[in-house]
């Protein structure tokens, strides 16, 4: 069996996604008609047709709209959270798990690691970007597990 170590996006941060991305969803839909009854007070094409759309009070209307919306937020949390990339890095390679792609790269591939911003890249020994993308984890977690397993690390 091989010493692997994992770097994916923990459950906590993916739930504060979730509630943050439901409730923004939620105060939207309630925030529709103040924004709509605003914008038809402006000098824009098809005010009238803003006005009537946000003239809709009935109850239905005021807790489906902010549901409806919420719902359009969770699903926007999920598909960003589940196509969050996860890497398993060992000794002879590194498995690339983003949503229902995986790749595998070989240690005789990679020429170099580094993290730019928030993104960590990894290059083949010709230069060629094999990855490039977010990567969840402190700066020091993710530069240890490449160094770990002995990958090029070139970042300070």
């Amino acid at each position: 069996m091989t010493n692997e170590t994992e770097i994916r996006m923990p459950l906590d941060t993916k739930a504060v996604i979730w509630i943050f991305c439901g409730a923004a969803g939620a105060g939207l839909g309630f925030a529709v008609p103040w924004l709509l009854q605003f914008a038809a007070k402006h000098p824009i094409p098809y005010a009238d047709t803003l006005k009537f759309l946000g003239s809709f009070d009935s109850p239905a209307m005021v807790i489906g709209r902010p549901a409806a919306l919420a719902v359009v937020g969770l699903v926007i949390a999920f598909f960003v959270t589940y196509h969050s990339a996860t890497l398993r890095i060992s000794d002879e390679r590194i498995t690339i798990i983003e949503g229902d792609d995986t790749r595998v790269l070989t240690r005789e591939q990679i020429g170099g690691v580094f993290r730019h911003g928030g993104k960590v890249r990894i290059e083949s020994l010709e230069g060629r970007v094999l990855f490039d993308d977010d990567v969840e984890g402190k700066k020091t977690t993710i530069a240890a597990a490449f160094r770990n397993h002995g990958y090029p690390w070139e970042s300070s």
